[in-house]
């Protein structure tokens, strides 16, 4: 079969021929449709993330079950499925305390950062973790359910979102994108999206939700002279994991405010604020790690949103072969696209 193999001693990242794996009790293996680029990839690729030494990337795919090993009951072979990455343990006290996203056990076994993922013809997975999709979904759009997986965790901390809620969402790729799609279509209007670069602006506006859609100095400039503990935001969604946007946000924000920093920062980046101002605002700053018990969740919100909100040309994800890769990530560090996408089975 052919795969995109990462090698972290000597960092490359390279197309190679390799086997198509055995399958073993409690397995499938899947026959992937399509794998996503995610931001973690790229923080594999310059080794401020975790990953195996030697691994085939891909977290973010959807295929086709084409072989059940002993005691597999969930799915048959024929089904369409897209593929939960990641694997808890059941014991510990995370797991037990049901935070599974903390389980180190299970993020150890992580498909496509761990253990073999989804940039490759074919994929031997957990039976447990190939969550089946219905056939009106397409397999290029159900290779959306794993980032909005974490999506749907992000906006369940948030907790009670109020109708008429001011929302900001900083950084316009495609999870600020995703984000922006999904409030549309959970009725949110009071929405504003701020982004540095000017090709993701554009892309913001073409999708024509209705949004603002702003460069930070502009929106800078619309604060001035105006009290933020009132004027300010309800919400904002971080989604660049830049020091300086989260700077930016913490002033931004009405009292009794929520920051949710959803973005990937690298480990040693830090942010500079004033207590006083979370003392005083009573402001609530809520991470968000991963997507636990949400992929059912982001399967069923997906197969929704599909039609009407899902289109890749107005969202900037562009599709490659995967011997096409260097062409795929050059365009995705560039800016020149929100995502890329490998469409991995020969039709």
């Amino acid at each position: 079969m052919q795969a995109l193999q990462w090698n972290r001693v000597d960092m490359t990242f390279k197309h190679i021929t390799a086997k198509i794996p055995e399958v073993t009790d409690g397995f499938v293996l899947v026959e992937v449709s399509h794998g996503g680029v995610c931001g973690t990839d790229l923080h594999i690729m310059a080794k401020e993330f975790r990953s195996s030494d030697l691994v085939i990337l891909g977290h973010e795919f959807s295929g086709t079950v084409v072989k059940v090993g002993k005691n597999v009951k969930n799915v048959a072979v024929g089904q369409r499925v897209a593929v939960e990455p990641n694997s808890i343990c059941g014991g510990c006290e995370f797991c037990r305390r049901g935070k599974p996203n903390f389980c180190k056990d299970g993020l150890a076994q992580a498909i496509g950062v761990m253990n073999n993922g989804g940039f490759s013809n074919f994929c031997l997975v957990p039976a447990n973790q190939a969550i089946p999709v219905p056939d009106s979904l397409p397999l290029d759009k159900a290779a959306l359910c794993e980032p909005y997986s974490c999506v749907v965790h992000g906006y369940e901390l948030l907790g009670k979102v109020e109708d008429g809620s001011q929302i900001l969402i900083m950084g316009a790729g495609i999870i600020g994108l995703l984000w922006a799609s999904m409030l549309h279509h959970r009725g949110f209007r009071n929405v504003t999206m701020v982004e540095v670069a000017d090709g993701r602006r554009q892309l913001a506006k073409d999708t024509e939700l209705g949004f603002d859609v702003l460069h930070p100095s502009a929106l800078e400039e619309s604060f001035k002279g105006k009290e933020a503990s009132e004027d300010g935001f309800d919400i904002v969604v971080d989604c660049t994991g830049n020091s300086k946007a989260i700077e930016m946000a913490f002033y931004m924000l009405k009292s009794g405010a929520k920051l949710l920093i959803f973005g990937c920062a690298p480990p040693t980046a830090e942010i500079k604020v004033k207590p006083a101002q979370i003392q005083f605002k009573e402001l609530s700053i809520i991470g968000v790690q991963i997507n636990p018990y949400c992929f059912t969740k982001a399967v069923t919100l997906v197969s929704d949103m599909a039609d009407k909100y899902l289109d890749f040309k107005r969202l900037g994800i562009e599709v490659f072969p995967l011997d096409q890769f260097e062409s795929a990530i050059s365009k995705l560090k560039a800016g020149q696209i929100s995502k890329a996408m490998f469409c991995v089975k020969k039709e």
